[in-house]
């Protein structure tokens, strides 16, 4: 599993690196602890706790709704964007960039990213 978090480390670092607007990114479990995140210690447990929270409302609202399986959740505010991704059924990727994303190419990056991070946690 170390490997697996440094290869995600890997990924969030070569997409941050390419897109300056991507502010944070972590890898939580839908339990609410971190996996893998470019945050501080103490930030990463308030946010993936609070990511958890956002991520069991989506699934719930998808499920009530009819609308299928639930695969990502989209907020603005004035300040920039969080976008939460579906991974897998225990896991999900938390995104935070500020107001200057361009929606559509992050969304494309994003896909790429999570493509990358299903094949790297697999059925966990």
């Amino acid at each position: 599993m170390i490997q697996d978090v440094n290869l995600i480390k890997e990924k969030f670092n070569k997409l941050m690196e390419n897109d300056k607007t991507v502010e944070s990114l972590i890898l939580i479990s839908k339990d609410g602890l971190p996996i893998s995140s470019t945050l501080s210690m103490e930030e990463e447990e308030k946010i993936a706790a609070l990511s958890a929270s956002l991520v069991m409302l989506g699934e719930r609202a998808i499920e009530d709704f009819k609308k299928g399986e639930f695969e990502e959740i989209f907020a603005r505010g004035k300040e920039g964007y969080i976008f939460i991704y579906n991974i897998s059924q225990n896991i999900a990727l938390l995104g935070i960039l500020n107001n200057e994303a361009k929606l559509g190419l992050i969304r494309l990056e994003f896909k790429n990213l999570v493509n990358d991070l299903k094949q790297i946690v697999g059925n966990l």
